[in-house]
């Protein structure tokens, strides 16, 4: 068997409990014509070296009753050499300079020749005048730790009685003394017992526990509650407080310093923060959002945020209509934002359907409705995900639970308070504020107190929610593009040379098969994702919103006669809030039929549905000044009307000729004649008097079939009015 190598600074350790290695120990020198071996133990303080046949050794560790060992380095030597200040760089210097001649001598190990380092030493103590105990201390230091330089740095580390508690002789304690006006004061602080500590362990907690506001609190508690010379009765207050003698008091700087020695300063932190704040905002990070995602479409997360801008009306500039809620959706493995929506509504379950259908959707159309020219591959996401992650709120209800059961979708909920957990969603808030800078605009939200006096930034407002939105998009497709984070691509992305952009992690995840699509019928999500409301068909179409819809599939508007005939009935409609130009209910077969805006109502073409509504209720209401012309109109024509009765009143009790009751309604007919011819003579001549025409008093006769004109007249006229449309 070929003999094990044995070097110069390997450290043994026994297996078996063998007498010379009860500790590990250091081979110093090998010296192989007299067959020793000098080693030393690793310990503190180190001892003198000693020897071992050399062949001995070798057999030792032939026979696996020593091995080899690592010993972790001092703490002292892991230091650089621009780490070390000048002091400990001296004191290195000089404690080499003492052992430097036995260290290095005319023949290499000469000191660990039998019987040579006693006179060695001697003689070095004698010319240098240095006590030979020191140059012992230096030498076993200078061996023990691995023969360099740096072994004779100061050990600072283990300096100071670190975690020892001090003991004060006589009364003595540490720290200046007290002074007042620049003179010394006798009054001295107390030496703290093991009671005064555990007292103000007691009393820190309060301020650890965040039961008090800040330490001197917390110190005020524990002088009144410990350090009274009168404990009161429970429940009763004490308005004469005396507390002990000054010199019996532990002062302020005390108290911190033992509260701050008993608790760390994280314990103290997850303390005053809570367990909500500390798991949100302060815990260690573990892992990443992206772990356990197999690629594109497997989580979307979304959330909303409301925008740091005041948008105006699209009919109206002057009318102000506040701050528009932006909804994001981001596929967590890729970081690619695939859905959004901006509008007035939520933040809701009725917000979050809709950025939830624009996600599935094509973003092409999408874009071209905001004069955004863009191809299926700048934008190519319109998938269906496996998992929705999202707020309770919002995602917690028979609503959202549809996604679930109707489009296959999980729903992952985060705790409560805990956004941290869909962690991509959130940022990406800050990532489109920061490209659109969008509080700087005008009637931005910017991030400064409002001085008295500054104009209100409210009335700045210039965006309308179309322009706002583009703006967004814009900033989304900037984002998908260029938003390189590399810490995202693994090892397989960084050997394909793919670009660390959400585009890029997508379509490299989507073209390997990684991404998993939900793929599911359109109808079953018009069904459903599109909000559903109630609608009227009415004679002109169906009535929604303050709008008519018809469809070119009923060409002879059956359903409207019907409703005309019959009467109003009441319908469900599917809508797309940000495309009121259609909607969608279901026919005989539960299929969607495609209704479309009729043509006469050209106002709503190319706005939002509360864009509409809010301009609906804007416009029926009027303002005071209005109304206050309006009453007074009312008044002043109610008594017109009134002074008209009375005149006609009088009239009539004037008339010549009082006739009964039967006489003044039996020849209605006759009386109607004659008004009509003498208002036919009075629209001819105006001139021509009415005494002319009622002189005869003879009525005049009716033609069959009309009082005007006659059956065959009209017949005629009629005919005409047709051929004259005709043309």
């Amino acid at each position: 068997m070929m003999t094990p190598k044995i070097t110069i600074q390997e450290v043994f350790e026994s297996i078996h409990q063998e007498t010379y290695f009860a500790l590990p120990a250091r081979v110093l020198w090998l010296d192989k014509e007299n067959n020793l071996a000098t080693l030393i133990t690793m310990q503190v303080p180190p001892r003198q070296p000693w020897t071992i046949p050399l062949d001995e050794l070798h057999g030792l560790l032939q026979e696996q009753k020593i091995r080899r060992v690592d010993i972790k380095v001092p703490a002292f030597m892991l230091l650089l050499e621009d780490e070390l200040n000048a002091k400990a760089k001296l004191i290195r210097q000089t404690s080499w300079e003492r052992i430097q001649p036995l260290v290095q001598t005319k023949y290499p190990g000469e000191i660990f020749f039998p019987d040579a380092m006693g006179p060695l030493l001697s003689a070095h103590a004698a010319a240098t005048g240095l006590p030979r105990k020191t140059l012992y201390r230096l030498l076993y230091r200078f061996w023990l730790f691995g023969s360099t330089e740096n072994t004779l740095l100061p050990d600072y580390v283990r300096s100071g009685g670190a975690g020892k508690p001090k003991t004060f002789v006589n009364g003595k304690i540490n720290g200046r003394p007290p002074r007042f006006q620049g003179v010394v004061m006798d009054t001295k602080a107390k030496i703290l017992s093991d009671l005064d500590k555990a007292m103000i362990k007691i009393g820190y907690a309060l301020y650890k526990d965040n039961e008090v506001q800040c330490i001197t609190d917390a110190y005020t508690r524990t002088l009144n509650k410990f350090y009274r010379t009168t404990q009161p009765v429970a429940g009763y207050s004490d308005d004469e407080v005396v507390l002990k003698p000054a010199h019996e008091l532990p002062k302020f700087t005390q108290f911190d310093y033992w509260g701050k020695k008993t608790f760390d300063e994280i314990t103290v932190l997850r303390g005053r923060k809570g367990e909500r704040k500390w798991a949100k905002d302060h815990r260690a990070l573990a892992g990443r959002a992206n772990q356990g995602l197999f690629g594109p479409c497997h989580r979307f997360e979304i959330d909303a945020t409301i925008a740091d801008v005041y948008l105006v009306s699209r009919f109206n500039r002057n009318w102000i209509i506040g701050r528009p809620v932006v909804y994001v959706v981001v596929d967590v493995f890729s970081r690619m934002i695939v859905g959004l929506y901006v509008g007035l509504e939520g933040p809701s379950w009725s917000g979050a359907r809709q950025a939830l259908w624009n996600a599935f959707s094509d973003k092409v159309e999408f874009c071209r409705q905001f004069d955004i020219q863009i191809s299926a591959n700048d934008w190519p996401c319109h998938h269906l995900p496996q998992e929705i992650c999202g707020d309770r709120g919002e995602m917690l209800g028979t609503a959202a639970e549809s996604l679930a059961t109707g489009l296959g979708i999980d729903l992952v909920f985060p705790p409560p308070y805990r956004p941290d957990w869909k962690a991509i969603v959130e940022s990406r808030f800050r990532v489109l504020n920061r490209l659109t800078q969008i509080q700087w605009a005008p009637g931005g939200v910017a991030e400064r107190v409002k001085e008295r006096g500054e104009r209100d930034y409210r009335l700045d407002a210039t965006l309308d929610l179309q322009e706002f939105t583009k703006i967004i998009v814009a900033s989304t497709l900037h984002y998908n593009r260029h938003s390189r984070q590399p810490d995202w691509l693994n090892a397989d992305m960084i050997a394909q040379g793919i670009d660390s952009t959400p585009l890029g992690i997508w379509n490299w995840g989507i073209e390997h098969g990684f991404g998993t699509p939900n793929i599911q019928a359109t109808e079953l999500i018009y069904l459903h994702l599109l909000p559903k409301a109630k609608a009227s068909v009415q004679s002109g179409g169906i009535y929604f919103s303050g709008m008519y819809y018809t469809s070119a599939g009923d060409r002879e508007g059956l359903k409207f006669a019907r409703a005309r005939a019959k009467g109003r009935e009441s319908i469900d409609v599917w809508h797309d809030p940000t495309k009121p130009e259609h909607l969608w209910i279901r026919g005989g077969d539960h299929s969607f039929v495609q209704y479309n805006l009729r043509a006469s109502e050209v106002r709503y073409q190319g706005h939002r549905l509360e864009e509409i509504q809010d301009m609906l209720a804007m416009i029926k209401h009027a303002s005071p000044e209005e109304k206050y012309v309006e009453l007074t109109s009312k008044v002043q024509l109610d008594d017109q009307v009134q002074s008209i009765i009375a005149q006609a009143t009088a009239e009539k009790k004037l008339a010549p000729d009082q006739l009964s009751a039967a006489q003044s309604v039996a020849d209605i007919r006759g009386n109607r004649a004659i008004e009509k011819a003498a208002e036919r003579a009075g629209s001819v001549n105006p001139a021509l008097a009415l005494s002319s025409v009622t002189v005869r008093h003879v009525p005049l006769p009716v033609p069959a079939g009309s009082e005007t004109y006659g059956q065959r007249s009209g017949e005629v006229i009629n005919l005409l009015s047709r051929l004259r449309r005709k043309q």
